[in-house]
């Protein structure tokens, strides 16, 4: 008999994490910031596959369920905490502190979840104060590194995200699927405007493609596994 509240929890085993950038220390406030790079920063294990700064990689997604391999929320982070808001836009899943209804921070003694609050996305205080973001958790496997399981990119880059959407919806509108078909994750230069002095910058999105022809895109898609 299945044990409940355990049996049904079903994770994907993870084997690590790759970056689209690295963190640098700021000289007047000593926190560290993310800034992004042309290339995955990776583990051990891909640098051997695929070499020191790799553009691109060989990736297949292991199942259909978006929710699972392509999470995306608004999330906001605590140095103490964890993952304290997780939202949609609408509604959101907040830690607060039990005694003043308030967002637990460092102090706090107690903790409880409030399920079910508003999520006013952008317009939220957090989010203009920059405590929370856009986020995906992207979950893929490398079929040419050794190991059962997947590797997980996290970016709060709101181009990345839309990219890897869409390339998503477009597989699936041509073969009925998106998993197990043979795929590369790119990084790839854009343009965007800088907020801060209006000018254009050129700044790196990734990008999730299918390298040969339609055709042959529909002939992968029917091809057993191997």
């Amino acid at each position: 008999m299945p044990i409940k509240g355990i049996s049904e929890q079903r994770r994907l085993p993870r084997l690590g994490k790759i970056h689209p950038g690295i963190k640098k220390k700021s000289a007047r406030t000593g926190n560290e910031y993310p800034v992004g790079t042309n290339y995955f920063v990776c583990p051990t294990e891909v640098i051997v596959v695929y070499g020191q700064e790799p553009k691109r990689l060989d990736v297949i997604i292991p199942l259909e369920d978006e929710e699972t391999w392509a999470s995306q929320y608004y999330r906001q982070y605590s140095r103490t905490r964890g993952l304290v808001c997780k939202g949609d836009g609408v509604t959101c899943r907040r830690m607060v502190d039990a005694e003043t209804g308030n967002i637990a921070g460092r102090d706090t003694q107690e903790v409880t979840w409030r399920e079910g609050g508003p999520c006013p996305g952008k317009d939220c205080p957090d989010y203009k104060a920059k405590a929370c973001q856009e986020v995906m958790n992207l979950q893929f496997m490398l079929p040419k590194v050794p190991g059962l399981g997947i590797w997980q990119i996290d970016t709060g880059s709101i181009h990345s995200i839309m990219n890897i959407n869409n390339c998503a919806t477009m597989i699936r509108a041509m073969c009925s699927r998106v998993s197990w078909i043979p795929l590369v994750l790119t990084l790839e230069p854009g343009e965007v405007i800088n907020p801060e002095d209006g000018k254009k910058k050129t700044v790196h999105f990734m990008h999730l493609r299918y390298e040969g022809s339609a055709e042959n895109l529909l002939r992968d898609s029917e091809k057993p596994r191997l």
